[in-house]
């Protein structure tokens, strides 16, 4: 998906890309809501770049917020140390109500999903295989 299909995807929030074809990060950030998709073999540390510059222009100032972690066009390599860092730069779920769905390809990104729980020990997470399910977990529309 490019930038502009994922734009038109989520409108009325704000929109956020880095990278190219193939190797790129996009994130989408509305009240209480908030969609990152990773695709190709973008590095984690374009990733945390990303969101250091969000939560810099105040868009994740609230500790308030459902997220959709879509990983399945993710070819990449897990880097757990950057794991780590965007765990110290996202809100932490504070009100015991956030909620993480990964959107995921493989039983593999399903178990990091998983993993990366203990990162957000405040945050409800689960991984889905369609966005359909994930969104109904996450009480978003359909």
């Amino acid at each position: 998906m490019d930038a502009e299909a994922f734009a038109r995807k989520y409108p009325g929030a704000v929109v956020f890309t880095h990278g190219r074809k193939g190797a790129s990060v996009m994130l989408a950030v509305a009240p209480h809501r908030l969609v990152l998709k990773i695709d190709g073999t973008i590095q984690s540390e374009n990733v945390v770049g990303l969101l250091k510059d969000m939560r810099a222009a105040g868009h994740l100032a609230s500790d308030d917020f459902n997220a959709l972690i879509d990983l399945t066009a993710f070819t990449g390599v897990i880097d757990w140390d950057e794991i780590k860092k965007i765990s110290d730069v996202m809100p932490k779920g504070a009100s015991r109500t956030n909620k993480n769905a990964y959107l995921v390809h493989d039983t593999f990104l399903a178990m990091v999903a998983k993993i990366t729980s203990a990162l957000f020990p405040q945050t409800e997470c689960a991984a889905f295989t369609t966005e359909k399910e994930a969104r109904a977990w996450l009480g978003w529309e359909c």
